[in-house]
Parts: structure tokens; sequence; C-alpha cells
């Protein structure tokens, strides 16, 4: 009994750390004597393969603010000045910085509740960019991310048809049922615009409860299986990034 105790106490302050469970459905309820250290090591690789996507995400979107930044130089959005402050300043926080200065922020299920605005609300603090420069460049990384996104997601879409997982039908219907959910999200947002924090968070859990996956109209109506949905989903930016995404340039 003392042993059962002692290895319970274990498991559960290794819950209390963070490890997050992925979709095997592997729970501390389920695990056994004989496997519990199997598990254990299995969602630790799995907590760092998240670290490294996290990083991975990062390096790719500071490789796409300079793309922006360049192009913002040369559209006259800002001076090569400006430009190249705003890279000194993204240089200068990596990501052990930028978890310090998170330490004090309030968070629930993996969210936290800190000031809003991310990088280029930090530009404008820090008199490196005017408020009408830090939006004109936060709007050029949004369209340049949706972009990049867009042409990834098109590519891979391609190759599931030529590897026969979709038909060219399904990937019409599945790139339109897509487009169509992005349009929807740009309204919302668009609503939410001239809300307060308590009138966004009331309009957010209700349209929460009423949306409805694309991808799941989709096998509802027949128009893809599971097993594509699964293949699909795997290029989707949330997919790969999880909550990581936009944490770093809130760029949305």
């Amino acid at each position: 009994m003392k042993n059962k105790s002692l290895r319970m106490k274990l498991l559960s302050g290794l819950l209390c750390t963070g490890l997050v469970f992925s979709s095997t459905g592997l729970t501390f309820a389920a695990v056994k004597n004989d496997n519990a250290k199997e598990n254990i090591n299995m969602e630790l690789k799995a907590n760092e393969n998240g670290k490294k996507d996290a990083k991975a995400h990062h390096a790719q979107m500071k490789v796409t603010l300079k793309l922006v930044i360049k192009e913002g130089v040369s559209s006259k959005i800002i001076t090569k000045t400006e430009g190249d402050k705003v890279l000194e300043y993204v240089n200068s926080k990596s990501m052990k910085n930028r978890g310090e200065l998170r330490k004090d922020k309030k968070c629930k299920k993996e969210k936290c509740d800190g000031e809003k605005g991310g990088l280029f609300r930090d530009l404008v603090t820090e008199n490196i960019l005017t408020q009408e420069k830090s939006d004109a460049l936060k709007k050029s990384m949004y369209i340049k991310v949706t972009e990049i996104r867009t042409a990834e997601f098109k590519k891979g879409m391609n190759i599931l048809v030529i590897k026969k997982v979709l038909t060219l039908d399904q990937s019409n219907k599945v790139n339109s049922s897509i487009m169509s959910a992005q349009v929807q999200r740009k309204e919302m947002f668009k609503k939410m615009k001239g809300m307060s924090e308590k009138e966004r968070e009331s309009y957010m859990k209700k349209m929460e409860n009423t949306k409805v996956s694309p991808m799941k109209v989709l096998i509802d109506n027949g128009t893809i299986t599971k097993e594509q949905e699964t293949e699909i989903q795997k290029l989707l930016p949330q997919h790969n990034h999880g909550g990581h995404g936009n944490h770093t340039y809130n760029h949305k």
C-alpha cells in the first residue's frame, strides 16, 4: 500500500508539471505498474517534440518578418533604419526572455491572460515605431503569413490528389469549405473590434457553442471519410503548431 501511494503521488506530481497527453488516449488512470515508465517516457518525448515544433515555427515567423520588413521598406511603409531596429529588437528577444516576461500572467487551460498585441505592441511602447507604422506592419505580416499558409496548404492538397488520397473533386470541395470558414472568421473578428472585453467574451462563447468544423460538415455529408480528414488535418497550421501559432507575433 505504501508503494502504491508513493507511485500515485509521483504520477500526480508529473501531471501538475504540465505534461500534455496526445490524442493516443493515454491517461494516468490506465497506467499499469509494468508499463508506467514507458508511457511517461512517451509523453516526455511528445512534449519535447512540441517544443521543437514551436521553435521551428518561431524561426519561420522571423524569416517571414524579415521579408515583410524588406517589402515595407521598399513600399515606404517604414524606413530602412526603422526596419533594422525592428529586427534588432526581435533578435534580442529570445524565446526564454519572452517567457520570463510572461511569468506574472494568470494562465488557465494553457492560455494566458496578459496584455495583448505581442511584438507590434512592444514596437510602439519601445518607441521603435509609431502606432500607425506598427499597425501597417502588423497588417502586412498577417497578409504575408496567410499567403504562405495558403500556398503550403494548396501544395499539400495537390500531393494528396497525386497520391490518390483525395480525388480532385474532393480537394476542390475541401478548399471551398475552408475558404468559406476563413471568410466567416474574418467577419467575426470585424464584429468584435468595437466590443468591450466582456462583450467579446460573451460573443466568443456564443460562437464557440454554435460553430461547426468545416471538416465535420464534409464528413457528415459524405464528401470525405474520417481517414481522409486525418490526412487533411496534417496540412493545417493549427495542427502543425497547436497553440503556438500566433503567440509570438500576434499578427491577427
